[in-house]
């Protein structure tokens, strides 16, 4: 079945021809992004008209995409659960939806629905790399920033991209994929001006308007790596840090953080306000020893938040006022419940 529909998308890929108005939605992250610009690339080089457009989680609604000129619709690293009222209300188009997480809602009958958990964790960029082929080294860049170094089913792909540019990964996301990810998140409210940028790079050697936006997130990033180590919290065998940065570099820093090599076997959350006066939770392990969801739905117990996400990697939100009970009440389930 999995075999069949991966089938499906490639015939809807190569079908792909100049009389065709193609409409690709996109997360509005770096795996989005990348993965969408392959896409569309792909497009245009089949001679169809194509235009992007970003889904921006908590802030997009269904009549921010009016897609009656187009006849063809991909989405690519979104839930179903984010566009499934796009897609019912034009579920008469041909509709190609690719994401690898767990399906959270029901597509409408006649979506491609391709999600490719079956082979593992396979960021949206390496998928459609595979599709759609194009500039290999931007599939990479989606990887490393959606983490997907750390699943051994990358490991090959992940080796032949980079002897494709001749450097090591630490080299490769230094000077390429952390600054296309910072610039991204300079240009975090203005999604218009994020992809184009991120589309038109010509090679990776070539990121000197990148540059430009990346630096003051990597300064800001520095500081706030700093700060961590002055002011994070050991609540029983898991670390926190509160952290108020001057853009959304929350991102960011959990991978600076977490993903060094000497963290791969700790567990952490961060949190930080956002505009609504909420605080919003990032947890993150390697460690194997507790589900991330499960330990922010004990830290949200008797508070009005909510929590999803993935075993080694889950989000949650509560109103800053029940932030110190958040705390309190990772501490007292820790206590009993110790992680070594």
């Amino acid at each position: 079945m999995n075999e069949e529909i991966r089938k499906q998308a490639e015939n809807f890929i190569n079908n792909i021809n100049e009389s065709d108005k193609v409409a690709i939605i996109t997360d509005h992250d770096p795996d989005g992004f990348t993965s969408g610009t392959l896409f569309f690339d792909y497009c245009l080089k089949k001679g169809a008209k194509v235009t992007q457009f970003t889904y921006s989680r908590g802030s997009s609604i269904e009549d921010d995409f009016n897609l009656e000129n187009f006849n063809k619709i991909i989405t690519t690293d979104l839930s179903s659960a984010a566009v499934a009222p796009i897609l019912k209300k034009y579920e008469k188009k041909e509709i190609l939806f690719m994401d690898h997480h767990p399906s959270d809602a029901k597509l409408p009958e006649g979506v491609i629905e391709y999600r490719t958990m079956y082979r593992g964790y396979i960021p949206s960029a390496r998928s459609a790399y595979e599709l759609c082929g194009g500039k290999k080294w931007l599939s990479l860049v989606g990887i490393i920033i959606d983490a997907g170094f750390l699943y051994k089913e990358n490991d090959e792909f992940i080796k032949g991209a980079l002897d494709e540019v001749n450097m090591t990964r630490k080299e490769f996301q230094d000077s390429v994929a952390f600054p296309i990810s910072n610039a991204i998140t300079y240009l975090n409210k203005e999604p218009e001006k994020a992809f184009p940028l991120v589309q038109n790079i010509s090679n990776y050697d070539n990121l000197e308007d990148i540059k430009k936006y990346s630096k003051p997130i990597e300064d800001e990033a520095n500081r706030l790596v700093k700060e961590f180590e002055q002011k994070k919290e050991d609540l029983g065998g898991v670390i926190f840090f509160y952290l108020e940065p001057k853009y959304s570099v929350k991102g960011i820093i959990v991978n600076k953080i977490s993903l060094k090599e000497e963290s791969l076997d700790k567990i952490f959350i961060f949190a930080s306000p956002n505009d609504s006066g909420k605080i919003t939770f990032s947890a993150r392990s390697q460690s194997k020893k507790i589900n991330m969801a499960t330990l922010l739905q004990e830290g949200i117990k008797g508070i009005d938040g909510n929590v999803g996400g993935h075993f080694n990697a889950s989000g949650g939100i509560i109103p800053k006022e029940d932030l110190n009970k958040f705390k309190e009440n990772l501490r007292r389930f820790l206590k009993k419940n110790p992680l070594n």
